[in-house]
């Protein structure tokens, strides 16, 4: 599991030493029992009658302000929206290609729904939130966040492609489902939209703040406010599919088997006895794809992908790597997803955009590394002298891959005195 060593200085201000971002999102649900027997099932209502449950991520009374700041110079981010009608960012935009606050404020007040996307861009805190859920579940996840005026509705009856998690921040609103029966893949694929006037009648729940709602993907839905204005996020999580792995697969095949690359005959469309010749050729390609290393380099090239969302770490301080013996105590700064690869020379690990590589021998470390969630000491490194396990420390700290973490820390965890 991903946890998060806050006191450490890198992540929500607020959480108890070594939180579980997903743990925190559900409580108190548990996390397997979220997965075992609500993932993917229906909606469902995390009602926990605290109004300051996420002030770590935004504070309520100042979050429409916090959102708009970091959005300044990112007015491409923001859309304003009421019912049908969408204003154009010229409408909202300063001369200097900047965004017009107060406008936004004033069209908010006029009815408009504020809608900033994939804020994770731009505020650190949702990056960190984000990347926990991906270290978590492995899927990619994005933040948008939703200012609603009194009384009003933001979108009209719709389904997301993706699971999502709504996070009330301020206010409160009533959300409405129609159905149980969720707009099937397929049809989402093919871009099928609601007739509202087919719609069965809805059920409604109440969102206040400090709530979290889970809806699965394909739920037609839609909500309002009501006498106060609203401030909620989306936790967009976008589930990879069969469809994702076998086109990861075929790609890294086609970078070293010409049997994928085979040229269709002429007339392949036209003559029947063409066309029967097409079978062998499609069975040779799926037979490749099949192979067990196909499959290996498929779910690798995911892990890139996933690794490669991450943003930069904070990077150490020399004098972090003061001092550094095998009975010193450090920690993966979190949350931060990695994996082990093999290099020309030796091996790799790679995280956000970095990767740090290391002769063969190094490769155990490598893997304790990468798999670890705990403090541990330098001495623990597997495989390794103490002067290898020390510099490798010091490398790790300096790229922002490690940090140290307080002594109190480290003796709570280990239910030291």
């Amino acid at each position: 599991m991903y946890f998060v060593p806050v006191s450490a200085g890198h992540g929500f201000q607020g959480f108890s030493e070594f939180e579980s971002t997903l743990a925190w999102l559900l409580a108190p649900v548990a996390v397997q029992t979220f997965l075992d027997d609500l993932w993917g099932a229906a909606p469902h209502h995390i009602d926990r009658g605290r109004t300051d449950y996420f002030d770590r991520l935004l504070a309520g009374p100042s979050a429409v302000d916090q959102l708009l700041a970091a959005l300044v110079t990112e007015p491409s981010a923001v859309r304003l929206v009421r019912g049908t009608d969408h204003l154009e960012p010229e409408q909202y935009t300063l001369p200097d290609g900047t965004l017009d606050v107060a406008r936004v404020h004033a069209e908010a007040d006029s009815g408009y729904t504020v809608i900033c996307n994939n804020i994770e861009k731009y505020l650190r805190v949702m990056s960190t939130l984000t990347h926990g859920v991906e270290v978590e579940l492995n899927f990619p996840t994005h933040v948008n966040a939703y200012v609603t005026p009194p009384s009003a509705t933001g979108f009209l009856p719709h389904y997301d492609h993706h699971d999502v998690l709504v996070l009330q921040i301020q206010g409160s609103k009533t959300w409405y489902f129609y159905g149980d029966d969720p707009v099937p893949p397929h049809l989402m694929q093919q871009m099928y939209e609601v007739n509202p006037a087919g719609l069965p009648e809805p059920t409604s729940l109440h969102l206040a703040a400090g709530d979290t709602l889970y809806l699965p993907r394909g739920r037609v839905h839609s909500a309002e406010t009501g006498a106060e204005p609203s401030v909620h996020l989306t936790v967009g999580i976008h589930v990879p599919t069969v469809l994702t792995l076998l086109t990861h697969a075929l790609h890294m095949l086609s970078l070293r088997d010409d049997i994928v690359h085979t040229r269709l005959p002429a007339r392949h469309l036209d003559d029947a006895q063409v066309r029967a010749s097409l079978g062998p050729l499609i069975h040779a390609g799926l037979a490749a794809v099949e192979s067990p290393d196909s499959l290996t380099e498929g779910l690798g090239a995911m892990q890139d992908f996933l690794v490669r969302r991450a943003r930069c770490p904070v990077v150490g301080q020399v004098s972090d790597t003061v001092g550094l013996e095998t009975d010193t105590w450090v920690c993966k700064q979190q949350p931060l997803y990695s994996r082990v690869t093999t290099t020309t020379d030796g091996v790799g690990l790679q995280f956000a955009q970095l990767i740090v590589t290391a002769r063969p021998d190094h490769e155990a470390a490598m893997r304790f590394l990468s798999q670890r969630t705990e403090p541990f000491q330098v001495g623990d490194l597997p495989g390794l002298t103490a002067p290898q396990q020390i510099e490798l420390t010091r490398s790790l700290i300096m790229s922002g891959f490690l940090v140290r973490p307080p002594a109190r820390e480290t003796a709570e965890v280990h239910g030291l005195p």
